[in-house]
């Protein structure tokens, strides 16, 4: 859980738990196993960036995490991906 809401932050509550839900959504589909992972980094970091430019839907936060996880490994195309996702 990447999200922790720190003592002193402009984040409401109801954000940090909206950026979570986000995070937890693409991590689930990219299956990240744990927070310190490659791929978790840049799905928080993605998620918050999204955030912050006034992006506040669930749904398209992930998709967002998702696509920018996967194109940041160029070894990797989509079809391969959905391959060893199916296969997993």
């Amino acid at each position: 859980m990447p999200f922790d809401n720190p003592s002193k932050s402009d984040y409401t509550q109801e954000d940090w738990d909206l950026m979570q839900a986000a995070y937890d959504k693409a991590a689930k589909t990219l299956v990240v196993q744990s927070s310190t992972d490659d791929d978790a980094k840049i799905i928080a970091e993605t998620v918050m960036a999204a955030f912050n430019r006034g992006n506040k839907n669930i749904n398209s936060l992930a998709a967002l995490a998702v696509i920018t996880a996967i194109n940041s490994h160029p070894s990797i195309s989509q079809t391969e991906y959905g391959q060893h996702r199916r296969s997993g």
